[in-house]
């Protein structure tokens, strides 16, 4: 199994009032990267989550976050 040399997700945070969903900055191969989210019933959501706990984030981000 390849391995990945750049990191795919490069900034996560999650918005006031948007419960329940995370956004997420993806790195494409390119170069480019595009903003996307992921919501509680994903797997991903999971992830980010724990990765956001574990860095202290509490969310919801501020304008300066993101």
């Amino acid at each position: 199994m390849p391995a990945m040399k750049t990191p795919v997700i490069t900034k996560a945070w999650r918005h006031k009032g948007e419960a329940g969903r995370i956004h997420y900055i993806a790195k494409r191969a390119d170069g480019s990267t595009r903003h996307l989210y992921v919501n509680e019933d994903n797997a991903l959501y999971e992830i980010l989550e724990d990765h956001l706990a574990a860095i202290g984030y509490a969310g919801p981000a501020s304008a300066e976050e993101h």
